[in-house]
This record gives C-alpha cells, structure tokens and sequence, in this order.
C-alpha cells in the first residue's frame, strides 16, 4: 500500500481521487478523456488493458464515442469489480531488472517493461513517461521512481 510522507495508507479510493485531480487540474479542471480516465483507473492499482476497459465502458454505459468525457464519479462506478494489481506484484516485476540488488534500474529496461508487459505502450508515450524522471548520466533511477509511473502516492514495501 502507498502511504503520504505522514506513513499514512493511501487507500485506493484516494489514489483514484489523486490521479484524478491531477489529471483534471491539467484538463483545466474539466472531466477526463477516455485515455486520461484509463491513466487514472491505472495509477488507482486497476489493470485493465485498453480493450477491457473499452467492454467495461461499453457494458457499463454503452456505446463509448470519441469524444466522451468522464468525471470522477463514473471512474469510480468503471471501477467496481476491475481487477486490482498489487505494488508488490510490480515491485517484485521491477526487480527483475535490478541485476545488483541495489534499487535501481537503468531507463533501457524499463522502457523495455514499460513496452513488453501489459497495455503496450508506444515509444512515444514510453518517452513522454520517463522525460519527468530523475534519471542520471548512466541512464540509471531508482525502483521506487519508475513505481511513481504505476501508482499515485510514495510507495513503501
């Protein structure tokens, strides 16, 4: 579970209502797109890919237009009954990649994970991701960043 820098649990309600935030104060405090609103349902530890949130949606709420936008309360409501996955599941993937035990991956190999697991991502979207990371001259950053890609919150083990 995440935790504020209080150690505070961060629950998953409020991750939701985080990334949301977030999401929406750049939308100029506007509902959300289909593809923020999968960004926000993610970033809550739900891991639908794209086409199981689209049947999510289309069940739901039927047909889903391109243009349709989603405030917070209908995120919530696509919410219930998605599969959660857990900080420690991804962590534990990460490690893989941290071949000296130290904490820390180089931006190759989770560009890599980023385009290999799950929903893949583009190179483009791959990039925009990492461009806000801490990463050093070797290319190198820590574990505990790239989780900040998948969840809301600091995480702690």
């Amino acid at each position: 579970m995440s935790s504020n820098g209080n150690n505070k649990a961060i629950s998953t309600d409020d991750r939701l209502k985080q990334a949301y935030e977030i999401l929406s104060q750049r939308n100029n405090n506007r509902a959300l797109s289909l593809k923020d609103a999968g960004t926000v349902i993610r970033a809550a530890g739900y891991s639908p890919t794209n086409g199981e949130l689209k049947k999510v949606i289309d069940t739901k709420l039927g047909t889903t237009y391109a243009h349709q936008l989603f405030d917070l309360k209908t995120i919530e409501d696509l919410c219930t009954g998605l599969k959660k996955r857990s900080e420690r599941e991804v962590h534990d993937s990460l490690r893989c990649f941290d071949y000296e035990r130290n904490g820390f991956i180089s931006a190759q190999e989770l560009k890599y994970f980023l385009s290999t697991r799950g929903e893949k991502l583009s190179e483009e979207e791959i990039d925009e991701l990492l461009r806000d990371m801490d990463i050093d001259q070797q290319g190198i950053l820590s574990i505990e960043q790239a989780l900040s890609l998948f969840f809301v919150g600091d995480y702690t083990e």
